[in-house]
């Protein structure tokens, strides 16, 4: 059958590509990938760096990395290529025996397959009866893993039933999973080393290395293997190694048949031959930052020197995106410092990191290192914002927006104006989500004012749009529109433009910046943060009319929140699909998506999505005519005890609002909320306000 398939392809002049799933290969990452893109690698020139470095570092073609290539990236240059390609020709991909794939193959192919729906390209895939893929018995026996823990734990066990079943006993904190090293029980331990006590002592030293080792060069591991035993070492060595099954073995690379292989040789060695291993990778290891690695696990006791190479490399690492390994890598120069200041200013360095990353468990854990004395000034505002970046900004807590302007004062008293920026940028959007008083909010704006922030600043804007949206909207949009004719922003800057955008109902200067943003954080492959941006995207393409641009955006960032574990945004996603749906006139598919967001947002306890969703329920509802209907659901944004009560939102509900209530007897209440937005609002309001204004006005009664 898949011979026909591809014979008509060819005979249609469709492309063909394809792979086959062979058993020997099954622990080689990639294998089955590597074997459908070879055709297309000509084009890999053309893909963003990351994604490129990332593909080629996954096939073994590119420089040697620090790290195992990230699979979201791969997966990422994988659609990026073949999408690109379909653009000139159709494709067919034939995938034959699936059922022995690699994991990191069937990670990349599931990944794709959610995207194809828009693009010349069809997916054949064939998996012989009986087999399944081996994801059940993990789900059994740990069923509440969260996503990430699930996925490191499929890696680690490689489809052996008895890893998936002991992995999940030893684990204490949910960071455990993203250590070098999982703990293994002693089951486990004694399955995959009990091959090792019968291997000649050299061959067990160069399993000793190739274990320590961050990569799999036979060169590397055998002259690292000289320099320990004083004596000159072939291959040949290794050979019972590869005879026991432990390794596979050829003439360029070193690769355990089993990750827990590596993982049982770790635990079974001594401290003491552990850092031995190490100092011999460092004398041999020609790249920078990896021979720093070993350098640091060689080293005991304080080594400033080392310590401030360390910090260097983190930089490295940050700039190219690689966050965890910079955290890790500051980690280690903190240990290595000799004075308690400079330990102190690393771990708080790989706590913001970790902050950043959403690790709330590692981060307490890094401040807990860090000993933050009362002397230290600043210390109180950065343990601060890093706690404050933890928690969920949807819940409402009108405390913490005082707490967080009292923080703000204390950094800039430390002369720290981008720390303070950023804390009352915080406070600004808790200000929006938590329906905060005039008083907060002004206290708010007082503290940005204080800190004398350039009229262009974006986090300055992004703080009066979310603390006052409607007086201030006049200086936002200014400022927004000098910002949109400059472009080239970084995709975080544009995120933060784009949504203050969207917050005073500058939907058409939001869709611009939003765009800018989904598109560079797709180059830099940073999938955690698209779901919010393509949220936000979605929304303002909706409010100008691009309503299938919209639905687009809705769903992929619905696919990606999923993908990521955020309900929140799932729901925010789902919501935008729903009030198309009702707009469009799809009342049953409306309902659908509204129930089911409503799931997800009471779950979160976010008042926006709540009153976003109402909002969608009303429009719909006017559509359909019923306009009481749509009165019940619209007045629980006004209303202060009401769950869906949300002022940041009242405004963009305006218009239907006044016509629902007019059409339900309640003009008198229509009356009212004309009379206080225009009480509140900018004497110069921007286009979306002024014409909401404008068509309340014409909806209202005389």
């Amino acid at each position: 059958m898949l011979e026909k398939a591809k014979d008509r392809a060819r005979e249609r002049d469709i492309v063909v590509l394809g792979m086959t799933g062979v058993l020997a290969e099954v622990n080689l990452a990639f294998a089955g990938l590597q074997q459908a893109l070879r055709p297309l690698m000509k084009l890999a020139k053309a893909l963003p760096p990351r994604q490129q470095s990332a593909l080629l570092n996954a096939f073994g073609l590119g420089e040697e990395a620090a790290e195992p290539p990230d699979v979201w990236l791969v997966a990422l240059a994988t659609l990026t290529l073949l999408t690109e390609s379909a653009t000139h020709k159709p494709i067919l991909l034939v995938v034959d025996d699936a059922q022995w794939l690699d994991e990191a193959t069937r990670d990349v192919l599931s990944f794709v397959s959610r995207r194809l729906s828009a693009d010349s390209i069809v997916l054949l895939l064939a998996l012989r009866e009986g087999f399944s893929l081996p994801f059940g018995l993990l789900d059994i026996r740990a069923p509440d893993l969260s996503g990430k823990l699930r996925d490191r734990f499929l890696k680690e066990a490689a489809g052996n039933p008895l890893a998936l079943v002991e992995l999940p006993h030893n684990l204490r904190t949910e960071d455990d999973g993203e250590a070098p090293w999982l703990p293994l029980t002693e089951r486990l331990e004694r399955t995959f080393s009990s091959r090792l006590s019968g291997l000649p002592g050299a061959t067990q030293m160069l399993l000793n290395v190739a274990a320590e080792n961050d990569g799999t060069s036979l060169h590397e591991i055998l002259r690292a293997g000289e320099v320990l035993l004083a004596q000159n070492i072939g291959v040949d060595a290794l050979a019972p190694a590869a005879s026991a099954q432990l390794i596979d073995l050829d003439a360029m690379q070193v690769r355990f048949r089993h990750p827990l292989v590596r993982s049982a040789i770790h635990r079974t060695a001594d401290v003491a031959t552990r850092q031995r291993v190490h100092s011999a990778l460092a004398a041999v290891i020609e790249d920078q930052d990896r021979r720093l690695w070993h350098r640091a696990a060689a080293t005991v006791g304080p080594d400033d020197d080392l310590a401030a190479e360390l910090d260097l490399m983190a930089s490295r690492a940050q700039s190219r995106g690689a966050n965890t390994m910079a955290m890790e890598v500051l980690q280690i120069a903190a240990k290595l410092s000799s004075t308690a200041k400079a330990r102190r200013e690393r771990f708080l360095q790989a706590a913001e990191i970790a902050t950043d990353l959403g690790r709330p468990g590692l981060l307490e854990h890094l401040l807990r290192e860090a000993e933050v004395e009362p002397s230290y000034r600043l210390g109180g505002a950065r343990v601060g914002w890093c706690r404050e970046m933890s928690q969920p900004l949807m819940v409402n807590d009108l405390g913490r927006i005082s707490a967080l302007v009292n923080l703000a004062d204390q950094a800039r008293a430390a002369g720290a104006k981008d720390l303070a920026s950023n804390l009352l940028w915080r406070a600004a959007q808790r200000c929006w989500w938590s329906n905060a008083g005039s008083e907060l909010r002004a206290s708010v704006l007082t503290a940005a004012r204080s800190l004398e922030l350039s009229e262009l600043d974006p986090r300055g804007i992004a703080i009066s749009a979310y603390s006052d949206p409607l007086r201030r909207s006049s200086e936002v949009y200014a400022g927004l529109k000098l910002l949109s004719q400059k472009g080239g922003h970084d995709p975080h800057v544009a995120r933060i433009l784009g949504s203050t955008a969207n917050v005073i109902g500058a939907f058409d200067l939001g869709v611009s910046f939003l765009a800018e943003s989904t598109a560079g954080l797709r180059k830099q492959g940073r999938i955690g943060n698209l779901a919010r941006a393509l949220f936000a995207q979605a929304w303002a393409e909706m409010e100008v009319g691009d309503w299938i641009g919209a639905r687009r955006e809705a769903e992929e960032a619905a696919r990606f929140a999923e993908e990521t574990g955020s309900a929140v945004w799932t729901a925010a996603a789902t919501i935008v699909k729903a009030q198309l749906a009702g707009m469009q006139g799809r009342l049953e598919q409306a309902e659908t998506c509204a129930t089911e967001a409503e799931r997800l947002v009471l779950s979160t306890g976010a008042s926006f999505l709540l009153a976003m969703l109402q909002l969608g329920r009303g429009i719909t509802a006017i559509g359909a005519g019923r306009h009481l209907e749509a009165f019940e659901h619209l007045q629980r944004l006004f209303a202060p005890a009401d769950p869906a009560f949300n002022s940041g939102l009242q405004f963009f509900a305006l218009a239907d609002f006044v016509e629902a209530a007019v059409y339900s007897d309640h003009s008198q209440d229509a009356r009212k909320l004309i009379d206080e937005v225009e009480r509140v609002s900018d004497p110069d309001p921007v286009p979306w306000v002024a014409t909401m204004l404008c068509m309340a006005w014409l909806r209202s009664p005389v």
